[in-house]
């Protein structure tokens, strides 16, 4: 069975979406170095990490969708429009919990999820 590592994005500005994932989604940064990628710890070890865009490298939007849980899905998404963070899709209820979709500063869609009880 494969186990889970990581997650690349590739970004048009690294230091605004750093930003974003540290201060919007608070996700712990594991690495930020000058002309290196900015790396974020994700649970049971697994890594986001965030790449300049270059001639090989290129931002693509729609081709993944991340998702987070929160603890509460409706006051998240008020405060991400506060700071004028896009949303995609309101808030909204499916058996599981109630989601919705936010945007990075690149347009990559970011599903934030507050699970049901159970």
């Amino acid at each position: 069975m494969a186990t889970f590592s990581i997650a690349m994005l590739v970004c048009s500005d690294l230091k605004r979406s750093r930003d974003f994932y540290r201060d919007v989604l608070d996700l712990p940064v594991l690495q930020d170095l000058p002309k290196r990628p900015v790396r974020f710890a994700l649970a049971d070890g697994a890594v986001l990490s965030l790449h300049r865009k270059s001639d090989v490298l290129a931002v693509r939007p729609g081709s993944l969708q991340l998702g987070f849980v929160v603890e509460n899905v409706d006051e998240f998404v008020r405060n991400c429009v506060a700071l004028g963070v896009p949303l995609f899709q309101d808030p909204y209820d499916e058996p599981f919990g109630r989601i919705a979709i936010i945007g990075d500063p690149d347009g990559y869609p970011i599903q934030v999820a507050t699970l049901a009880k159970r």
